[in-house]
C-alpha cells in the first residue's frame, strides 16, 4: 500500500465513525447514573422517591435507597416521614452516621432542638465525616454557636482534618501567602503564592519567574518519619526531591536531590528557609558541584509578602 492510500484509507475510517456517531449509531454503552441517582442529584425529589422505591421493589435489602429516599423527604419538608423511612434504612443496615445526621436535621425542622443535638452526639460517636454539613447547611444555622453543637463540629474535623491538631503541621506555616521574590540585589525575580491544602495535610508552592519560568512544589509533614518532604517541578526540566525539618534556630532546612530532565543528571541539593524579624524570608539553595566539591549557590531569594 503506497502512503497516499494509506492515509485515504485512514481518513475514509474517521469519516466513517464520525457519520456513524452523527446519526446515533454508535452504542455510547450504559448510562453512567441510575435514573433514582440523577434525580436526586438533580432535586427532582417525588422523581427520585419513585425511582428508588422501584428499586427497592427489586432488591428489598436495598440500604441505601432506603436512606436517599429518606433526604428527598425531607427536602421536600415530609419530616414525619422521613423520620419514619430512616428507622427502615437503619433497620436495613445503612451508615448509621448518616442515618443519625438525617434525624437530626429532621427533628431540628420540627423544633425538637434536644433531640436535635442528642442525634448528632449519636452521629459522632459513630464516626460521622460530613463536616461541609454541619459547617454550611442553611437547616443546620440555628444550631451553630451551641456549645454541644459545637463541640460536635471540632470533634469531626479532627477525624475529617487530622493534621490540623498535629503541631508539626504548622512548622511551614511561616511561608504561607503571596510574595514578591528578589535577590539580595534587588532584582526581581518573581512571584510565588504558598497555600496550605488538603485540610492542613499539605503546602502548595506555585512559582512564576520574571523570565516566564513556572514551578510548582508539594510540601508535607511525613509523621512516621518527623520530617517535612518537598517534591518540586519546574518548567526549566528540573524535579527536587527533599526532606529535612525546622531546626533549633528557626531555620527550615531540607536536604535531597535536584534531577535535571535535558541532560539527566543527579545532584545532590538542599534548601534553607530563613525568618527574619520583620516577616520577610529568605530561601537560599544549593547544589553540590561535583568538579569543584563544593556547595555552589542555585537560588537565593528574600520574600516580601503581598498578600494572603
Amino acid at each position: 500500500m503506497t502512503r497516499s492510500t494509506f492515509a485515504k484509507a485512514l481518513l475514509t475510517g474517521f469519516l466513517y465513525i464520525w457519520a456513524l456517531t452523527v446519526v446515533g449509531q454508535v452504542d455510547d454503552g450504559p448510562p453512567l447514573a441510575h435514573p433514582a441517582d440523577l434525580a436526586f442529584e438533580q432535586g427532582r425529589w417525588e422523581e427520585a422517591i419513585t425511582e428508588y422505591r422501584a428499586l427497592l421493589e427489586s432488591s428489598p435489602d436495598d440500604r441505601l435507597s432506603r436512606l436517599r429516599i429518606a433526604q428527598a423527604q425531607r427536602e421536600l419538608g415530609r419530616h414525619e416521614e422521613a423520620l419514619a423511612t430512616l428507622e427502615e434504612a437503619r433497620a436495613a443496615s445503612a451508615p448509621e452516621a448518616v442515618v443519625d445526621l438525617e434525624r437530626a436535621r429532621n427533628l431540628l425542622a420540627l423544633g425538637r432542638r434536644d433531640e436535635a443535638l442528642a442525634a448528632l452526639d449519636a452521629a459522632e460517636h459513630v464516626g460521622l465525616r460530613a463536616l461541609k454539613v454541619l459547617e454550611e447547611a442553611p437547616d443546620l444555622a440555628s444550631l451553630r454557636g451551641d456549645p454541644r453543637f459545637e463541640r460536635v463540629v471540632r470533634n469531626v474535623r479532627s477525624l475529617v482534618h487530622p493534621c490540623e491538631g498535629r503541631p508539626e503541621a504548622g512548622q511551614f506555616d511561616f511561608w504561607l501567602g503571596r510574595w514578591e521574590v528578589r535577590a539580595p540585589d534587588g532584582t526581581l525575580l518573581g512571584r510565588n503564592h504558598v497555600t496550605k491544602r488538603d485540610g492542613g495535610c499539605s503546602i502548595v508552592e506555585e512559582w512564576e519567574g520574571t523570565g516566564g519560568g513556572t514551578g510548582t512544589s508539594v510540601n508535607f509533614f511525613v509523621p512516621s518519619r518527623g520530617q517535612w518532604r518537598q517534591v518540586w517541578t519546574g518548567s526549566g526540566g528540573t524535579l527536587i526531591d527533599v526532606t529535612g525539618g525546622l531546626e533549633e534556630g528557626g531555620e527550615m532546612h531540607l536536604e535531597g536531590t535536584i534531577e535535571y530532565v535535558d541532560p539527566e543528571n543527579i545532584v545532590a541539593f538542599r534548601s534553607t528557609w530563613m525568618r527574619a524579624a520583620d516577616g520577610r524570608v529568605r530561601q537560599r539553595m544549593e547544589e553540590f558541584d561535583l568538579v569543584a566539591q563544593t556547595w555552589v549557590v542555585w537560588f537565593d531569594g528574600i520574600y516580601r509578602r503581598i498578600g494572603d
